[in-house]
């Protein structure tokens, strides 16, 4: 039987050797925790550096790769090799100012195909050659090289969505359709409501008498359709992504996406713009659809691009040049033809003048550019040579409001940078 000095002095080293674990595993975890802080630092270096370093490749080669190019493709099997693609954008990434564009293009739009020297359908073009011959027919649409890709099916979508807690969006009308052959059952009602995954794939891929897409306003170039919805869905899906919730979600996301997705964006890119996702925001984002209309050629329907209109459309949404002013010219001193001669000295100088008119009364004392807050510093130019003061307002589009004030005296020898 041990002593009771014994006992004590075995307490004490087994209290010892318990001391010295203790501040062993503290070490442990200290040690592991910088290192995987650090790590993640480096990670976070290397992916901004490489990504950098391919954007400096690409401008030394001569082309202007300011902005990230990515081409989202959806079909129902990520795997067989005979599908056509079903939805068809592309993304156009500023990733210094935060700027995204989204280009949807209908999948029936008809494109010239170097690699097989013919037109053809562009959503066909992938069952031919997969996304190669789509990027590079979207390449030469848009006039700028397509690099990189993004193709995920109705499963990985669906997981996309659900990843994110849903997506609130408003239906317009009652959806129903079944289609037992596809084992295809789509079932929504009007109404804002968030949509999971199941129900989300339901609203982006219904289609009405309206089909894939249709003109049903040719003066407002308004565009209705699954086109158009898909359109509004991925507005209110980056709504969803970068919101405070969503922004939260976004590690979980990035860890799978390379599951849900096949691309050929690099993981440090992938990772970079993750780490930049706070620069980004639904406001500095601009959508649209590909301008044409239907029209049958050789017996077969066919998306047909307007060159002008689209041209106008590829320069603001995917090339990210700011859309051109448009001036309407209002009377507010009550002088006879005042606002048509300001919009005819406005025309000789470049300015595009969409309309003329009198001011809701002839009292203004000063002149005065209204405008939305994103065209402020645009217009700046416009008030100096027309002496007056920016007036910002939220809701004014691009349309700017010049009205005409008691203070404004008519010179022709102004001088005026657009």
């Amino acid at each position: 039987m041990l002593s009771e000095e014994e006992v004590l002095r075995r307490r004490a080293e087994l209290e010892e050797r318990r001391a010295l674990k203790r501040r062993y595993r503290r070490r442990q975890i200290i040690f592991y925790s910088v290192f995987f802080a650090v790590g993640i630092i480096i990670m976070v270096l290397t992916a901004r550096f490489t990504y950098y370093r391919q954007v400096a490749v690409t401008q030394a080669d001569g082309v202007d790769e300011s902005r990230l190019m990515v081409l989202f493709l959806g079909t129902d099997d990520i795997v067989e090799a005979s599908t056509r693609a079903d939805t068809i954008m592309l993304l156009s990434i500023d990733t210094e100012s935060g700027d995204v564009g989204v280009l949807s293009i209908p999948r029936d739009t008809r494109v010239w195909s170097p690699s097989r020297q013919r037109w053809d359908r562009i959503n066909a073009l992938y069952a031919h050659g997969g996304t190669k011959l789509v990027m590079e027919a979207v390449s030469q649409l848009v006039r700028v090289p397509v690099r990189y890709y993004v193709h995920t099916d109705f499963q990985g979508f669906q997981e996309l969505v659900d990843i994110l807690g849903g997506v609130e969006i408003t239906v317009e009308r009652r959806m129903h359709y079944v289609d037992k052959a596809q084992g295809l059952e789509i079932d929504l009602f009007p109404g804002t409501q968030v949509l999971d995954g199941a129900k989300a794939l339901q609203y982006v891929r219904y289609r009405d008498g309206l089909g894939d897409v249709s003109l049903v306003d040719p003066f407002g170039e308004k565009y209705d359709g699954r086109v158009e919805r898909q359109r509004r869905f991925v507005q209110a899906l980056a709504s969803k992504l970068l919101s405070p919730a969503g922004l939260v979600k976004l590690p979980q996301l990035v860890a799978q996406v390379f599951k849900i997705v096949d691309t050929n964006l690099p993981w440090e890119m992938v990772l970079s713009l993750a780490v930049s996702a706070g620069k980004f925001s639904p406001d500095r984002m601009q959508t649209a659809v590909l301008p044409g209309n239907s029209q049958v050629i050789n017996d077969a329907w066919y998306w047909i691009v307007n060159d002008q209109k689209a041209g106008q459309v590829i320069d603001t949404v995917v090339l990210g040049k700011p859309e051109p002013l448009q001036l309407v010219v209002l009377n507010g001193n009550g002088r006879a033809g005042i606002a048509g001669q300001v919009s005819d000295l406005l025309r000789e100088y470049g300015y595009t003048v969409v309309s003329t008119g009198n001011a809701e009364h002839f009292d203004h004392a000063s002149t005065l550019v209204v405008t939305a807050p994103k065209n402020a510093a645009r217009v700046k130019p416009l008030a100096e040579f027309l002496g007056a003061s920016v007036q910002e307002a939220e809701g004014a589009g691009s349309e700017v409001t010049v009205i005409i004030g008691k203070d404004f005296t008519l010179n022709t020898e102004r001088s005026v940078g657009i």
